[in-house]
């Protein structure tokens, strides 16, 4: 950097200079590549979703126009697939996009945010950037989220608690009696702060009464905030789809400051047809089921060859969080070597670890395969 680029320096928010770039996990172009780093859905997207798309770009009168700004047919959709009204709904571009706007709308310089050691670094970013404090609380000895912990440093200047569920990168989930606690913990306070539950992976979590599903929360909790995604089973990662499920009034607020026309309209026609056509759940199903199979193999695997790892109930599996960093990083390297591309995380006050998403059956066979090769004389 020269002394002019390093001048701009001054131009700069404080905040923002004390933050890195967000940087993805590496990949490949190549035909052949298995792409395990991202978390994304490797079956592709549903057909019927496909020809929607399709249908909207070779209509001449659609692209020339400016997108629904509050995606009314979409909120609609979700209003029935979720048996809420459709004001309980806000559409971003992407979940990213809606932490930002969360973040923007409710922070301010010396409020204080809670988030545990091992999770999504956008939040704590975004919320930062406004200039929030970071109150962390480390991951319990099985890596899952210390939810008493969070409830226990709660206080008056506490203006958002974040929970990712299942949680990204480790796969553990918060239970009902965990997350009811929790809930409790933040009417001590008045206002109460902002809860908000990431349920990115929830279409990955099993069906059992331990596991969280918080929107059933939500009418008697006006504090309480649930983010959902598209990117993830439903293989809409490029089009950018997420949305918060919150009380009409909290969201209101957001709508203050929402830039318009966030959600373009392929996305949101594309996502119409994933909520309500039957060939979509049909494919969501057969993806879940894929997703169960080969979680259960790798694992498996790991538990065989007396390898660390996180019981998982998202798309991937959090595993070799007793090596050092600098050794996680040679063996994503060696796997890359073979077109196999993995995440190496490294969280401040938590174990490193690698996060092998989980791919098509053939793509998990080559992973246990380059693994089986790689480790016996990998030191």
């Amino acid at each position: 950097m020269n002394d002019r680029e390093k001048n701009l320096e001054g131009l700069v928010r404080k905040q923002v200079l004390e933050l890195n770039e967000y940087k993805p996990g590496a990949t490949s172009d190549a035909q052949s590549a298995v792409k395990l780093s991202a978390n994304e859905n490797n079956f592709g997207t549903c057909k019927a979703v496909v020809e929607a798309l399709r249908r909207e770009l070779t209509e001449p009168t659609r692209l020339n126009r400016y997108p629904d700004i509050t995606c009314t047919e979409l909120r609609n959709a979700l209003s029935d697939a979720h048996s809420l009204p459709s004001d309980w709904f806000l559409v971003g571009n992407g979940l990213d996009d809606v932490i930002t706007l969360l973040a923007t709308t409710f922070i301010e310089h010396g409020d204080e945010i809670v988030v545990p050691t091992a999770t999504f670094g956008v939040y704590e970013s975004v919320c930062c950037v406004m200039g929030a404090t970071a109150r962390r609380v480390r991951m319990r000895k099985d890596l899952s989220i210390d939810v008493d912990g969070i409830a226990d440093i709660l206080t008056d200047k506490t203006k958002m608690i974040w929970i990712c569920n299942p949680n990204n990168p480790t796969g553990t989930v918060t239970t009902k009696e965990e997350f009811e606690h929790l809930l409790d913990a933040t009417k001590r306070f008045s206002p109460a702060p902002l809860l908000i539950v990431d349920q990115a992976y929830i279409d990955f979590a099993s069906d059992t009464d331990a596991n969280l599903d918080a929107m059933r929360y939500l009418s008697d909790n006006p504090n309480l905030v649930v983010l959902r995604t598209m990117s993830k089973i439903s293989g809409l990662a490029a089009l950018r789809l997420g949305y918060a499920i919150a009380h009409p009034a909290l969201l209101s607020f957001i709508y203050r400051i929402r830039p318009p026309y966030t959600v373009n309209a392929l996305a949101q026609a594309a996502a119409v047809v994933d909520i309500r056509d039957a060939e979509a759940l049909a494919f969501r199903k057969r993806v879940r089921e894929s997703i169960d199979a080969s979680r259960n193999e790798l694992e498996s695997y790991f538990r065989d060859n007396e390898i660390p790892f996180v019981p998982s109930q998202a798309n991937f599996v959090f595993a070799f969080y007793d090596r050092p960093y600098e050794w996680l990083l040679r063996l994503s390297e060696r796997l890359a070597q073979k077109e196999i591309f993995v995440r190496t995380l490294k969280h401040r006050d938590a174990p490193a670890g690698i996060r092998f998403s989980i791919g098509t059956p053939d793509e998990n066979k080559a992973l246990i395969k380059a693994l089986s090769k790689i480790l016996p004389d990998f030191t």
